[in-house]
C-alpha cells in the first residue's frame, strides 16, 4: 500500500476511534477543589475550629496554602496551614477561636504532585448571617490558569528541543545515514558535519531549556516573578518532591546524550546510546501531563501522552533532517562512489539518490504522523471527554485547532510524498521542483513548530472547570 494509502487508513482509524470513544468521561486536572468543611452553601451556627479542603489530586506542603480574612481583610486564621498527614487530598488551617458572626473569605492555592501545576481560589462563609449568592461559591477561581508565559514557553522549548535533537539523531539513524551509504566520503562527511552541529545544538538547547523550566515552575509554584524563583522556591522545588524525583533523572540524560554526540559522533555504539536515551527524556514530561492525573488508567494516560510527544519529535526533527540533505540533490550525480564494481551494482543514476531518501523518509514521517493521529485521538477522548466539551470549551477548541494544523501537515505531506517521487527527480525540471519541494517541507516545518507551540499551551492548560464534577456540599461546622 502506498504512503497515501497507510495516512488514509491511520485518519480513518483515528476518525472511527472518535466517534467510538467521545462519550467517556471527563478527567479532572490540576488539584481541584472537590469539596469544603465547613459548607459555603448554608448559615453557619456559629465559627468553626478549623477549615478543610478536599482536592481531587494530591498536593504538594510547600507550595498550597490557605488563609481565612473577615470582611476588613484581617487574618483570622492561625497561620498553621498544612496538608493533611493521613490524607494528602487534604489541606486544613486552624480558626482563631471565638470569631463573631460576619463573612468571611477563604483563599486557598495548590500545587498539585502528580501534573505539578498550580491553582488558586477562593470561596466564602457566612457565620450568622444569610448566604449571599453574588459572594464567591466554593471553588471558584481567581482568573488563574494554573500556567505561566515563562512555563508555556518552557514547555514549548523542551518540545523543539527534542525535536531538534533528538529527532534528526532518529533520522540520521533510520533515513540519512542508510541513503547516503552508497555516497561519495566527501558527500556524506559534508552531510555528516551538517547534522552533527546541528544535532549537538539541539542537545545544547535541550539541556538548558531545562533548567530554565525549572526556574520557570519555581516561580510559578510559589507565585513569585521569575527572577524571585532563584533561592528557596527553586530549592524546594529541586531538593525534595515528585518534581525533583523526575527533573534530576531528566537533565541527568540529558547531558550524558549530549555528551555522547558531542564527542563520539553519529556513527556507532555512542549515538545509538544517545538515542536510546531519548525515550526516557520524553517520558519525564509525560510523567507530568495531564495523563498522569488521569483516574484509575493513569499508567494509560502517561503512555498515550508518551507516544504522542515521541511521533511529534520524529516527525518535526525528520523534517529538519530532509532540509538538511536537499541541498545535495542539486547535484544528484554525485550520488555515485565513482569507482563501482558493475557486478554487485550499478552508479546511481541521476536522481537515484534522491529518489530513495524521498523513499525512505515517507516511511518514517508516515510512522511518526500516524503515532501522532491516533496518541492524539485518544488523548481528546481522554481529556476532553464529550462532542459538547470538544465543541464548546476553551479547551477543546484548542483541541480543534492543534486538529486542524496536523490535518495541514497532512495533507503537505501527501503532497511532498506525490512531488517527491513523481516529479521530484525528473532530469530536465530537476532545479524547479526541487525548489517547489523544499519550499512544501519548510511549509509543513513550520506548521509543526506551530502545533508544538498549540501542545505547549495544552499541556499547562486544564480541561475546562464545566466538564469537572461540581464542588461537593460540604458538612456542617459540628462534622468531623
Amino acid at each position: 500500500m502506498s504512503s497515501r494509502g497507510w495516512r488514509a487508513v491511520a485518519l480513518g482509524l483515528g476518525g472511527l476511534l472518535v466517534g467510538a470513544a467521545l462519550s467517556a468521561p471527563s478527567v479532572l486536572a490540576h488539584a481541584v477543589l472537590l469539596r469544603t468543611i465547613p459548607s459555603s452553601s448554608q448559615t453557619l451556627a456559629q465559627a468553626p475550629g478549623e477549615v478543610r479542603l478536599l482536592f481531587s489530586e494530591p498536593i504538594d506542603i510547600v507550595f498550597s496554602g490557605v488563609h481565612v480574612s473577615n470582611a476588613a481583610g484581617q487574618i483570622v486564621d492561625t497561620g498553621n496551614a498544612r496538608v493533611d498527614p493521613d490524607d494528602d487530598h487534604q489541606l486544613v488551617v486552624a480558626l482563631q477561636p471565638a470569631l463573631p458572626n460576619g463573612v468571611y473569605s477563604v483563599v486557598w492555592r495548590s500545587l498539585s504532585t502528580i501534573d505539578v501545576h498550580p491553582d488558586q481560589g477562593q470561596y466564602s462563609l457566612f457565620v450568622g448571617v444569610p448566604v449571599a449568592t453574588s459572594l464567591a461559591p466554593a471553588g471558584s477561581a481567581l482568573a488563574f490558569s494554573g500556567t505561566t508565559p515563562a512555563t508555556t514557553l518552557g514547555r514549548w522549548w523542551f518540545y523543539l528541543a527534542a525535536s531538534l535533537f533528538g529527532g534528526v539523531l532518529a533520522a540520521w539513524k533510520l533515513v540519512v545515514g542508510p541513503v547516503l551509504a552508497d555516497c561519495r566520503p566527501e558527500l556524506r562527511a559534508g552531510v555528516h558535519r551538517r547534522a552533527h552541529r546541528l544535532i549537538v545544538l539541539g542537545g545544547v538547547l535541550l539541556v538548558v531549556g531545562t533548567l530554565f523550566t525549572a526556574v520557570a515552575q519555581a516561580a510559578a509554584a510559589a507565585d513569585v516573578p521569575l527572577s524571585a524563583a532563584f533561592g528557596q522556591p527553586l530549592a524546594d522545588l529541586l531538593l525534595r518532591g515528585r518534581f525533583a524525583a523526575i527533573w534530576w533523572p531528566r537533565i541527568g540524560l540529558e547531558a550524558a546524550s549530549l555528551g555522547l554526540v558531542a564527542f563520539g559522533g553519529l556513527e556507532g555504539l555512542a549515538a545509538d546510546c544517545a538515542l536510546a536515551t531519548l525515550p526516557g527524556v520524553l517520558l519525564t514530561s509525560s510523567l507530568t501531563s495531564h495523563g498522569a492525573a488521569l483516574p484509575e488508567i493513569t499508567g494509560i494516560g502517561i503512555a498515550v501522552d508518551w507516544l504522542h510527544i515521541i511521533g511529534a519529535t520524529a516527525w518535526v526533527g525528520g523534517l529538519v533532517s530532509l532540509l538538511v540533505c536537499l541541498p545535495v540533490l542539486r547535484n544528484p550525480d554525485l550520488s555515485g562512489s565513482g569507482e563501482v564494481d558493475p557486478e554487485s551494482r550499478r552508479v546511481a543514476e541521476p536522481g537515484d539518490l534522491g529518489a530513495r531518501l524521498i523513499a525512505r523518509f515517507s516511511r518514517f514521517a508516515l510512522g511518526a504522523s500516524a503515532l501522532v493521529a491516533l496518541s492524539g485521538v485518544t488523548q481528546a477522548v481522554f481529556e476532553v471527554g464529550s462532542w459538547s466539551a470538544l465543541l464548546s470549551t476553551g479547551y477543546g477548541e484548542m483541541v480543534l485547532v492543534k486538529i486542524a494544523l496536523l490535518g495541514a501537515m497532512l495533507i503537505l505531506a501527501a503532497f511532498n510524498t506525490w512531488h517527491g517521487r513523481a516529479q521530484l527527480f525528473i532530469a530536465a525540471a530537476h532545479t524547479g521542483h526541487l525548489r517547489v519541494l523544499r519550499r512544501s517541507v519548510r511549509a509543513e516545518l513550520a506548521l509543526g513548530v506551530v502545533v508544538l507551540a498549540v501542545a505547549a499551551i495544552l499541556t499547562g492548560t486544564p480541561p475546562d472547570r464545566s466538564a469537572a464534577p461540581p464542588p461537593i456540599v460540604g458538612q456542617s461546622a459540628s462534622s468531623p
